[in-house]
C-alpha cells in the first residue's frame, strides 16, 4: 500500500480498499470477522455489535482448552479495529465492549463443517434470526446453497461464465440433483 503520509503504513485513506468502505463503517451496526485457529485448523466467528455494545465469539466446536487463545485472538482483533477507527475518526469505541461466547449456538457434528457454520452464523446473525440446530442439519445442502448464492449473486462478474461452464459439462439429470 502507498503510504502518502499515513501515520500507520497499513492504513491510508488513499488506498482503494480503505476509501471504498470507510464511509460505510459509520452506519455499521455489526462487524463480522471470521477467525482462524491454526492449531486445530478451525474457523470461528467474532461479531462486534456496535448497536448493543458487545463482542461475541461464536464457535460451533468450542474447546475449553482453546478458550484462552481464542479470547486473546479476538481481543487483539478488537484492539486492531479500535486503532483503525481512531485513525479514521470513525465514531466507534469498542474498548469498552464486553467479550464473551455466544450463550447457545448449534454445534457441528464433525470436524470439517466449521466454515459452513461461520457463514451460516453470519447469515442468520445479521438479521437477528435465532439459530437452531435445524439450520445446520444438512451441511451438504447448506454448502450447495452457499455456492449457488455466490455464483448467482448480482455482483458476481463471472456468473455467466461459470453457469455456462457448468451447463456444458453437466447432464440435465446431474444438474437437477445439484439443485435439489
Amino acid at each position: 500500500m502507498i503510504l502518502c503520509g499515513s501515520p500507520h503504513p497499513v492504513f491510508d485513506r488513499k488506498t482503494s480498499i480503505v476509501s471504498k468502505y470507510i464511509s460505510e463503517l459509520d452506519d455499521c451496526e455489526k462487524l463480522f470477522i471470521p477467525m482462524h485457529d491454526e492449531c486445530p485448523g478451525h474457523w470461528y466467528l467474532c461479531v462486534i455489535d456496535f448497536k448493543n455494545s458487545y463482542t461475541q465469539i461464536l464457535d460451533s466446536l468450542r474447546s475449553k482448552n482453546r478458550d484462552k487463545f481464542q479470547f486473546q485472538s479476538v481481543k487483539t482483533v478488537v484492539e486492531f479495529c479500535q486503532t483503525f477507527f481512531k485513525l479514521y475518526d470513525i465514531g466507534k469505541d469498542v474498548f469498552q465492549f464486553s467479550i464473551d461466547w455466544a450463550p447457545s449456538i448449534p454445534t457441528q457434528e464433525n470436524g470439517w463443517d466449521c466454515g459452513v457454520h461461520v457463514i451460516r452464523h453470519m447469515q442468520r446473525f445479521k438479521n437477528g434470526d435465532p439459530m437452531t440446530s435445524f439450520d445446520f442439519c444438512n451441511s451438504m445442502k447448506i454448502r450447495r446453497e452457499i455456492a449457488c448464492d455466490l455464483v448467482l449473486h448480482e455482483g458476481n462478474r463471472e456468473k455467466q461464465t461459470i453457469v455456462a461452464i457448468v451447463c456444458t459439462k453437466t447432464s440435465t439429470r446431474v444438474m437437477k440433483k445439484l439443485l435439489l
